[in-house]
């Protein structure tokens, strides 16, 4: 069987990558950040990805490119989507026997208590990440705000996208 193996260099992670706690859903998440940030994040697409024995897994990413300050913010739930459930061919004699029962998983599962990300990528995103995160700080629903280091993640190949 062949082996497969992620080559990423340095430039893979020039990013500037913000853990995000608070309970909030990730639609009224949104809302927050575009009235602190006064950006427009939109909804970009699904990031599916291979995790936990081999399922595919879906998360929501939200995309906004401010061409003024040349940022890009990207944000993402770190708890999967859950799908439509799908019906079950066989029908076993137990309570879910009827249908498959959904699963979610963490993107990043080394960072458990984290509930977002915003992910800040572009020329002057060193300049404005300090000012980015004291704004993030100023809304009350968020309980706490991080800076993180990617290249310390063991499960940073899943924020290359």
């Amino acid at each position: 069987m062949a082996k497969h193996v992620l080559h990423s260099s340095d430039e893979d992670f020039e990013f500037v990558l913000i853990g995000i706690n608070c309970p909030e859903d990730q639609y009224r998440m949104i809302h927050l950040l575009n009235q602190a940030l006064f950006v427009e994040l939109e909804y970009n697409s699904m990031l599916t990805l291979k995790l936990k024995e081999n399922k595919l897994f879906q998360f929501s990413l939200y995309h906004y490119p401010d061409e003024e300050l040349r940022l890009d913010y990207f944000f993402l739930p770190n708890t999967s989507n859950f799908e439509e459930p799908k019906e079950s061919s066989s029908t076993p004699l137990d309570l879910f026997g009827e249908m498959e029962v959904e699963e979610r998983v963490k993107l990043i599962r080394e960072l458990p208590k984290t509930d977002y990300f915003l992910i800040l990528k572009g020329d002057a995103l060193h300049n404005s990440q300090f000012k980015i995160i004291d704004s993030l700080k100023s809304i009350p629903e968020i309980i706490q705000v991080q800076l993180l280091e990617a290249n310390d993640l063991p499960s940073k190949r899943n924020l290359i996208f």
